[in-house]
């Protein structure tokens, strides 16, 4: 697997996301990527109390979209996350895995909303309607586990993938500046090194639509905690090879999934 994570600053203007993050994934596909993974809300970051009404059904446009990426292409990608109609409901917070063919598979809504005082502080659950089922992808050689952002926070969520097979997490993000320079780079490998899995974190960066700034500093890591890739603060694309016999001598070493006792 030869993994990218796309790094945007998403704003309220779906047709400028999209053909900036078709511009990103034929950039990582020259560098020879077959597993992409988009950051969260990379179709359309504005203000919250629009989401609602920017919502689209998983059939929708912002998916058929990275569907003919796929397609075009012939590689797997885990679309970010957009707003997912939720009838007179506040939408979901939703990931979808794309297979070369284009055709959807797996479909992931957060379970974890950010609802935090902190900064000038956010209620995503105003505004969102939270998940309850833990996914994970099976691609026949490697299983990728799906989560989004403040996810990363509650490492039962990873444990449970793991246990369930993930070789691999996605983590589509949006992560704040605030929050991001003391925690980001340590709850991404933390969440790598206790489950001994790849870790792909794909994050917004800059001023958002939002009208806050994010974190940036999107990141591959190995399951041994080390940082294979890692953006800045720029927009772009971060490129890695994951190396499977890696994970099954770390796995083989130290076999920490069998020594659990709780």
């Amino acid at each position: 697997m030869i993994a990218a994570a796309i790094q945007i600053t998403a704003t309220d203007n779906k047709k400028e996301n999209w053909e900036k993050v078709a511009r990103f994934v034929g950039e990582a596909v020259s560098k020879k990527a077959n597993f992409i993974v988009l950051p969260e809300h990379w179709n359309w970051l504005g203000k919250s109390s629009d989401k609602k009404s920017v919502a689209e059904r998983l059939e929708g446009p912002s998916i058929q979209f990275v569907q003919e990426l796929a397609k075009k292409y012939s590689c797997w990608i885990v679309a970010g996350s957009i707003a997912e109609t939720n009838g007179d409901k506040p939408p979901f917070n939703t990931t979808v895995f794309i297979h070369p063919d284009g055709k959807l598979g797996k479909v992931y809504r957060k379970i974890h909303l950010f609802d935090a005082q902190v900064a000038e502080g956010h209620k995503e659950s105003d505004f969102t309607s939270a998940g309850q089922d833990v996914v994970v992808e099976d691609l026949g050689w490697a299983n990728v586990g799906l989560s989004i952002c403040y996810d990363v926070r509650f490492p039962e969520l990873y444990r449970q993938l793991a246990t369930k097979g993930a070789d691999v997490f996605a983590i589509p993000s949006n992560f704040t500046i605030f929050t991001g320079a003391p925690h980001w780079e340590v709850l991404v490998r933390a969440r790598a090194i206790e489950n001994q899995c790849f870790v792909i974190a794909a994050d917004q960066t800059g001023l958002t639509g939002a009208g806050w700034e994010a974190h940036g500093h999107s990141m591959i890591v190995d399951p041994w905690g080390e940082i294979l890739a890692q953006a800045g603060k720029q927009e772009g694309v971060i490129v890695v090879t994951l190396d499977f016999r890696r994970l099954s001598e770390i796995r083989n070493k130290m076999p920490v999934h069998s020594h659990r006792k709780l």
